[in-house]
């Protein structure tokens, strides 16, 4: 197939692994991002076994779980106490699928897929352009920016996120709600981390509507903290607001001490919230020459560890499509096809393990539980 250039609105984690997927298959791409500076703010994230054999095939595997963590033992404990209830080995899941799964610092991926990006071709990304609006016909697309900015490709690809602009244009009148869940996060040095939560490494904790999880990242010099908890309303826009460590340990106060204390510790500035948002289904991803990957196509909740890892398995599976196909239009029909089914379920499985998690009496049904480290995004059927 002949195509000049493809452009993907959107240089976050599946947007980068996309256009690097294409790059890697021939094609050209320019990736444009609405901050004015294209960097990822400090976040942990899971990388699962799924998601690391894409990065196998984009080169970046091996030097992202050098610079990451991976423990050996996953624990579920008691809340009110600390207490290890369960635990999943990691050497189980390598057994099975090959890897275990890294304890990623989302900067840390962003980088290295930035950096393979731009070492393909320098002039690929344009920070500073916030998507306006787009015009296709029979020959290609026609993307514009509110700085006045236009660029014209043969395809496009909506990779900006959950509160998509590219979605939004496409399938208007749906636009995100709040669906009853705040998010506390923190990084904190493993010298703040009380010495047994350190020793544990990861842990998961069931309560009653909420729960918290934490795990470390660099190699064990940084801890990750997140808290979800279910609340009655939610007002502020974005996911890094600001927060007092008073609020997140007033609202976790019934965990173990050592879990509080852990809390209390978060530096000055380094704790922030956001109210998840969330989209229903769509029927379809695509419309002519454009579609969407990542939470732009299927908006994920954080409870099964898997946005970044479909985002990315979104990626590879788009350029696998490109390089079969003849035309755009098979291309979009081939991806959407492979990937829309898997897409939907991830999102809709991760809302229900939300009320799991923070439901002491629902038996967890996890990543690994359901399956989800199966799929080989670099081999399945495109």
């Amino acid at each position: 197939m002949r195509v000049a250039r493809i452009i993907i609105v959107g240089a976050g984690i599946g947007g980068l692994a996309a256009a690097l997927a294409l790059q890697r298959r021939g094609f050209k791409v320019g990736v444009y991002e609405r901050a004015s500076e294209i960097r990822e703010i400090g976040a942990g994230l899971i990388i699962a076994p799924n998601a690391r054999r894409a990065l196998r095939d984009l080169g970046l595997d091996a030097a992202l779980a050098a610079i990451s963590s991976c423990v050996p033992l996953q624990n579920t404990c008691d809340y009110a106490t600390g207490a290890v209830k369960s635990t999943t080995s990691t050497a189980l899941i390598v057994a099975k699928h090959g890897y275990g799964s890294l304890q990623v610092h989302r900067a840390d991926l962003h980088r290295l897929l930035m950096q393979a990006v731009l070492a393909n071709d320098a002039g690929s990304l344009h920070p500073g352009h916030v998507f306006a609006g787009l015009v296709q016909d029979a020959k290609g697309v026609t993307v514009t920016f509110t700085n006045g900015a236009s660029d014209r490709g043969d395809a496009v690809i909506g990779a900006d996120g959950n509160a998509s602009a590219v979605r939004s244009l496409l399938f208007p009148g749906e636009a995100t709600t709040f669906n009853g869940q705040i998010a506390f996060r923190a990084l904190l040095p493993a010298e703040l981390v009380p010495p047994s939560i350190r020793k544990l490494e990861l842990g998961m904790y069931q309560a009653p509507k909420r729960y918290l999880l934490h795990y470390p990242l660099r190699g064990g010099r940084i801890m990750n903290v997140i808290g979800v908890g279910q609340a009655a309303q939610w007002e502020a826009e974005g996911w890094a607001i600001t927060a007092e460590n008073d609020e997140f340990a007033n609202a976790y106060a019934d965990f173990s001490p050592e879990i509080v204390a852990m809390i209390r510790n978060i530096p000055p500035g380094e704790l922030f919230k956001w109210g998840l948002r969330d989209r229903e289904p769509l029927a379809t991803w695509t419309q002519g020459r454009v579609t969407m990957l990542g939470d732009a196509a299927h908006p994920m909740t954080p409870f099964l560890g898997q946005g970044a890892c479909i985002a990315i398995e979104d990626g590879l599976v788009l350029a696998r499509a490109f390089a079969a196909s003849e035309t755009i239009v098979e291309a979009l029909l081939r991806y959407e096809n492979a990937r829309k089914q898997r897409g939907t379920n991830v999102q809709l499985w991760s809302r229900d393990e939300g009320r799991t998690l923070q439901d002491e009496t629902r038996i967890r049904r996890t990543a690994f539980d359901r399956g989800l480290f199966d799929y080989d995004p670099a081999t399945a059927p495109v």
